[in-house]
């Protein structure tokens, strides 16, 4: 059946899904991105008329085989090759064929080379010379097999091989579309909140990262944000145990006994010196490159800065998809960053917030606001990480950090970024303590020159009953607020009491 190569991708599509059992603010893993990226390579081969196997070289190390599809022919199968140009490659093609042993001995540095074949790399490489067979690695000396040359059906990149049903032939155009491991993307906040505490600009920052051994140059690049479902085939089968063996030779399995045979002590030879140290373990993928940003920015000036590229957003569904407006190169083992939303005012309130779980808590300072186009965003904001700065007498400084989870377009959001020292509160926590209806103080101090939105988060999954704050309470879902002003220097002192529910009779 005739053989047809496809070294490359003429243009590739590059749509990366973030790790829906990663938890929002927790980093990715660089070694090992727990998501997949769906991939889609249009390249144009030439076939020969009938069935014929299409050879594409260069897709991703960690392509998941079975999701393959291949558009512009018709396929009958189709094959991940773990055949790579590697040691254990080599020495299966070469088994039985002659090859030149070289051996370096560590006292003098002298070098020698011998004819050998190979005859086994079942559990050890052993091969045979004119002085006997041996065991190659177990001698302690420093070997290697040197080749004749490179077996034509070793690859130096990821194989993916799909044969043809019966077509005519011709220069045809095809797209080849699977899903591969080992991508993950985050979204990343930086947040300047403004001097009276009313707006923050908001800059958001994807992070796109591979740990695959394949770089995809110019590649049209989205990233969808949600969290869908995966199968178990798609999460589990990576091919990593394929391209593990075939990367690696276990050369001190089994060395015993060790040297030629004419050496062996059982044949009147000397005792051999004992095997080496095991190796360590395999080392993992490269560490990942520094990261490179399409915008640049600067950090005492994150929201000045010029934005080179920010990522268009689009519907997906139920889900939304950021699309990067001009090519850019996911390269192996690396990271990117490109601007995603860019909200130079979004208006909210800076609160300050107190949670009653059987004492009271410190108060917080957060942000609230509403995600609507009306109070400056109106955008989907994926789940990540959450900078806030604010400007100072010395300059622009960070005040906290957070995490948001995903949040939809006219959704709440609050960023809850740090511990004020301006304000504090105390109560009597015996009485909070009490499973019956008790007399509460609280004192709430307010030591701030301007004045600050304080609210008390209540309880209510348990029934609780709240009496004698004045005003309104605002109820929302397993909770009730009570919120007030607090002037510049002030003391307010609050006498409240709880009580559990009577019991229905």
């Amino acid at each position: 059946m005739p053989l047809v190569l496809s070294a490359k991708p003429d243009s590739v599509a590059v749509t990366i899904y973030r790790d829906p059992q990663r938890a929002a603010g927790n980093p990715i893993n660089k070694g090992s991105p727990g998501a997949f990226a769906l991939i889609a390579e249009t390249r144009v081969v030439d076939l020969p008329p009938g069935e014929v196997v299409i050879r594409f070289e260069g897709v991703a190390g960690g392509i998941v085989p079975q999701s393959a599809i291949l558009f512009g022919t018709s396929p009958r199968e189709k094959n991940r090759d773990a055949a790579l140009l590697s040691q254990k490659g080599l020495v299966d093609n070469f088994t039985g064929q002659a090859v030149i042993l070289r051996r370096t001995d560590p006292v003098t540095g002298a070098v020698t080379e011998e004819r050998a074949t190979v005859r086994s790399a079942a559990e050890r490489l052993v091969v045979t010379t004119a002085k006997g067979s041996e065991a190659v690695y177990c001698s302690g000396l420093n070997q290697t097999l040197i080749y004749p040359g490179a077996p034509a059906d070793l690859s130096a990149k990821p194989v993916l091989t799909m044969t043809t049903k019966d077509q005519p032939g011709g220069k045809v155009t095809v797209t080849l579309a699977y899903i591969a491991t080992g991508f993950d993307w985050d979204a990343s906040y930086v947040a300047v909140l403004a001097p009276d505490g009313q707006s923050m600009s908001l800059l958001s920052w994807l992070t796109m990262a591979s740990a695959d051994e394949t770089s995809f140059i110019d590649a049209t690049t989205s990233a969808v944000a949600g969290e869908i479902n995966r199968s178990d085939e798609t999460r589990d089968d990576t091919g990593q145990r394929a391209k593990d063996e075939a990367r690696w030779l276990n050369k001190w399995a089994n060395c015993w006994p060790a040297g030629r045979t004419h050496e062996i002590p059982e044949y009147g030879g000397p005792m051999p010196p004992p095997p080496p140290p095991p190796p360590p373990p395999m080392a993992m993928a490269p560490a990942m490159m520094d990261i490179v940003v399409t915008g640049a920015r600067r950090q005492e000036k994150a929201m000045e800065s010029a934005i080179a590229v920010t990522a268009v957003s689009e519907a997906l569904g139920d889900l939304k998809l950021y699309r990067i407006p001009i090519p850019v190169t996911v390269a192996s083992n690396a990271q990117k960053q490109v601007a995603f939303l860019n909200a130079p005012k979004v208006k909210g309130d800076l609160v300050y917030r107190s949670r009653i779980d059987g004492r009271t808590n410190d108060p917080t300072m957060l942000f609230r606001f509403q995600n609507r186009k009306t109070e400056g965003l109106g955008d989907p904001l994926p789940a990540g990480q959450v900078v806030v700065y604010q400007d100072g007498e010395l300059g622009r400084q960070v005040v906290g950090e957070t995490s948001t989870r995903n949040k939809a377009v006219g959704e709440e959001v609050e960023f809850e970024f740090g511990e004020p020292t301006g304000v504090t509160v105390e109560s009597d926590e015996e009485a909070l303590l009490k499973g019956k209806p008790a007399a509460i103080t609280t004192v709430v101090r307010n030591a701030n020159p301007f004045a600050v939105r304080y609210e008390l988060e209540l309880p209510t999954y348990d029934g609780r009953i709240y009496k004698g704050l004045p005003g309104k309470m605002i109820r929302k879902p397993g909770k009730q607020i009570w919120a007030m002003t607090l002037a510049p220097g002030s003391e307010t002192r609050l006498h409240w009491t709880v009580a559990e529910p009577k019991a229905v009779k």
